[in-house]
């Protein structure tokens, strides 16, 4: 926030490039490390535009598919919902995994691409562990403070500033409801706080991305009627674990302030909503393994980044026992779909299988 401060006078675009400084990171826009956030955020490209930020056509999960093709072509065996139970360990080294359906499936190299907090309270079995990275793991922050959902529409939203339900330019941009630095502090303060309710932002911040409109195959072929929409909401400020009864108490007042937060700004907004799903932060940890909701499997702090990430000692990809290692937005460079935790992992995993272990 003082860096943005600094150097714009304009709050509407100070906003903007704050966003990138708090989206899945639960803090201020002047919390200390916020910067790098915003940072992270600016690193990639999109076909060779820096900053540039992409939609994947069919959705996320088409990135997933095309990987998958890829890999089948090259002669590897896929299995999916196949949950993973535990890290079998022998010897002193990761040596497979237990599905839950009870089969177990031998190897002599485990990658994790899991919250590497899962992975060592949930995952590999605590007496393989020694006692430092017991500790060092639940130091391990994680938790940004994200409340997701995705909206059916009736029709475009007409915003007051840019009216019309025809389609325009805005409603294929990422549009952003928060109009200052301060505002974003002040949602964060509400939720950290729970000084006003059991811990969300009275006046939340929402990027609002209409699919639909950037995307044929999410169009009249697959989710939305002829003239009807989908939108995606990003929400924040929330606390990533609530009292007073919980996430699944709260998750729908909580999903009508967001709607709320909308309509304010595109006064047609709630009354074109056909049906909704909300995602808490619980949600997004119990379907998705996302512990505390953290889309980034572990908070971007300075602290967690570089060789520190996930712990110092393992930013090497070289998990805590002989044959495991992790991939994945845990390690570095961290989130975003960039592929690089993945493609630095298989290298070093190529090493070792070539040249033997490095020492630890």
């Amino acid at each position: 926030g003082e860096l943005l401060d600094h150097w714009f006078e304009g709050e509407p675009l100070k906003a903007v490039r704050g966003w990138d400084a708090v989206v899945g990171n639960f803090a201020s826009p002047y919390t200390p490390g916020s910067a790098y956030v915003l940072l992270h955020h600016v690193f990639g490209e999109v076909n060779g535009k820096v900053g540039a930020w992409g939609h994947a056509i069919g959705g996320m999960g088409a990135i997933s598919d095309a990987i998958a093709a890829e890999c089948r072509a090259r002669g590897v065996v896929l299995e999916t919902g196949a949950a993973v139970e535990e890290v079998l360990v022998e010897g002193g080294r990761a040596a497979g995994v237990r599905l839950r359906d009870g089969r177990t499936l031998r190897a002599r190299t485990v990658v994790a691409n899991v919250n590497p907090k899962l992975l060592y309270q949930r995952l590999v079995p605590r007496p393989a562990l020694d006692d430092d990275t017991v500790a060092r793991i639940d130091r391990y922050r994680c938790g940004s403070g994200t409340f997701r959902m995705n909206v059916a529409l009736s029709e475009l939203p007409d915003f007051s500033a840019a009216p019309g339900t025809q389609l325009q330019p805005h409603h294929q941009a990422g549009i952003l409801v928060g109009p200052s630095l301060r505002y974003f502090e002040q949602a964060y303060f509400d939720a950290k706080s729970r000084a006003h309710n059991p811990g969300w932002a009275r006046a939340p911040i929402v990027e609002l991305v209409i699919s639909s409109t950037l995307d044929d195959t999410l169009g009249d072929s697959r989710l939305a009627s002829p003239g009807q929409h989908v939108a995606s909401l990003f929400c924040q400020h929330v606390n990533p674990v609530l009292e007073d009864g919980g996430w699944d108490a709260h998750r729908d007042a909580v999903a009508g302030l967001m709607l709320d937060t909308v309509d304010a700004v595109a006064p047609n907004f709630r009354r074109s909503v056909l049906g909704w799903r909300a995602l808490s932060p619980l949600d997004l940890e119990r379907e998705f393994g996302l512990v505390g909701g953290d889309i980034f499997h572990g908070a971007l702090g300075l602290d967690q980044l570089f060789s520190a990430r996930p712990l110092l000692g393992q930013g090497n990809y070289r998990g805590a026992l002989p044959g495991l290692y992790l991939c994945g937005a845990g390690t570095h460079p961290g989130g975003g779909v960039s592929g690089l935790p993945g493609r630095n992992a298989a290298r070093e995993i190529l090493r070792d299988l070539h040249r033997g272990p490095r020492p630890r």
